[in-house]
């Protein structure tokens, strides 16, 4: 199962880049209504550019998911956010791996076994994984879709 993006977190994305701008802009111009809809336009814009990266990541990592299907099993997977570097995670029989994108400040690849994972929990955006005594904070969509999996696939619920 792939995890997407909904028009709820494409719709807040717009929004939290938008209304700063639209007061901004506002501000230096003196005017409400050049604020308003500099803003309207600004956090369209930004969402547009968004949606058309994860696209382009989607595709992407299609190419990667191949790969990873032919060895082992993928339950989910999803776009995903690590340390502040984005990328794509998947979760396997084998346990969780996240691959960066190529233009973050960090691109190692980062691979948390099954054995070692003790639990896994949802909030807010995120799912905080502890492995190994350490807690592991990723950012994804559908946070309890992906504790549900995991949870299910270590009869930990």
């Amino acid at each position: 199962m792939t995890y997407k993006n909904g028009i709820k977190e494409y719709t807040l994305t717009g929004v939290i880049f938008g209304v700063p701008m639209g007061i901004l802009f506002g501000l230096i111009h003196l005017s409400l209504l050049l604020g308003i809809i500099t803003g309207f336009l600004c956090g369209f814009l930004f969402t547009l550019l968004i949606f058309l990266f994860m696209k382009y990541q989607e595709k992407k990592f299609d190419k990667k998911r191949t790969e990873i299907a032919k060895e082992r099993k993928i339950i989910c997977d999803g776009a995903a956010t690590i340390n502040g570097n984005g990328g794509w995670l998947f979760f396997t029989e084998n346990g969780i791996e996240f691959y960066p994108h190529k233009i973050n400040i960090s691109t190692e690849e980062i691979v948390i076994p099954m054995n070692t994972i003790e639990s896994v929990t949802a909030n807010k955006n995120q799912i905080l994984v502890r492995a190994s005594g350490k807690t592991v904070e990723i950012v994804v969509s559908h946070n309890k879709g992906w504790k549900k999996q995991i949870e299910g696939a270590l009869n930990l619920s």
